[in-house]
């Protein structure tokens, strides 16, 4: 399976833990929320992002998958 590049819409901002993990996504605050854009390499990093964000009680407002 290939890598599928993806955008992911958060409400407010990304505590620093989770944005350390995030390293290797572009990161944009657009107030009041954060939107992340990167490659993730399969759905079960995809769903273990969801499944992180979740976890640190962010409020994940859309996932788009891009071209």
């Amino acid at each position: 399976m290939t890598a599928t590049n993806y955008q992911v819409r958060v409400s407010g901002t990304i505590p620093s833990d989770l944005l350390d993990e995030l390293s290797d996504m572009t990161i944009s605050v657009e107030p009041p929320e954060t939107v992340l854009y990167g490659e993730l390499p399969d759905q079960s990093a995809l769903f273990g992002l969801i499944s992180r964000m979740h976890g640190m009680g962010l409020r994940l407002i859309e996932i788009r998958r891009l071209p």
